[in-house]
């Protein structure tokens, strides 16, 4: 019986190796690929907030006055929507002032607090100075802000008398109807403010009251 004849076969022996050489290849070529990282993508820097606005509001009581209940929620609200202020306190005042000599004099004496019927409606109203959280507690720019009474007891939301003034040496005070805001008080110049009724809001008057009411004085003199 005749054997039929043997198929040719495949030659491994030479292709094998030629297989193996061109994945060592390939692989050496992905591996750099493989190593390289993807680059990270860029950030934005956030836009800096203001200290004044990360900081919780200060407080009434941060003052030390001995403020009762419906001023100290007063205060509390004027500063809940001005965390830039703080309420001045006796400290603010400059050391060596001619008014440390006031506390004998008035028994009870604070530079920048003071209560009063200061637009002449029976009720009783106080004034008192804020402070910017972010000035030098030596020479700290002042503003001066009244808070009128109200019939059932509470206060309104307090209104700007003057806004960053000088007032490390100087002091506020109430005469009769008028709010005096006393810049130094070693010298003998004060703003006076009365209340118009038919405005309803104090203005600025001069000492001589032939003269017409003049405008408010600037900020920060």
């Amino acid at each position: 019986m005749r054997t039929p004849p043997s198929l040719p076969r495949a030659p491994f022996r030479a292709t094998a190796p030629r297989l193996v050489r061109a994945a060592l290849v390939a692989l050496a070529l992905l591996a750099p690929a493989c190593r390289r990282k993807t680059p990270a993508a860029a950030t934005i820097a956030p836009t800096p907030t203001p200290a004044s606005a990360t900081r919780a509001p200060s407080r009434a009581d941060d003052a030390g006055y001995d403020l009762r209940p419906a001023e100290k929620a007063a205060v509390d609200e004027f500063l809940r929507h001005r965390p830039e202020l703080r309420p001045a306190v006796d400290g603010d005042h400059r050391e060596g002032s001619e008014s440390s000599g006031f506390g004998p004099l008035y028994g009870i004496y604070h530079p920048y607090f003071v209560r009063g019927d200061a637009n002449d409606d029976g009720l009783l109203d106080f004034v008192l100075a804020f402070v910017r959280r972010d000035s030098d507690r030596q020479a700290g720019w002042f503003s001066v802000v009244v808070f009128s009474g109200r019939p059932d007891g509470s206060f309104s939301a307090g209104g700007f008398l003057e806004r960053e003034i000088s007032l490390a040496d100087g002091d506020l005070s109430l005469d009769r109807d008028a709010i005096v805001v006393t810049p130094d008080v070693g010298e003998d110049l004060s703003r006076r403010y009365r209340w118009d009724p038919a405005k309803q809001r104090h203005v600025f008057v001069r000492d001589d009251e032939s003269e017409e009411p003049a405008s408010t004085p600037p900020s920060q003199i």
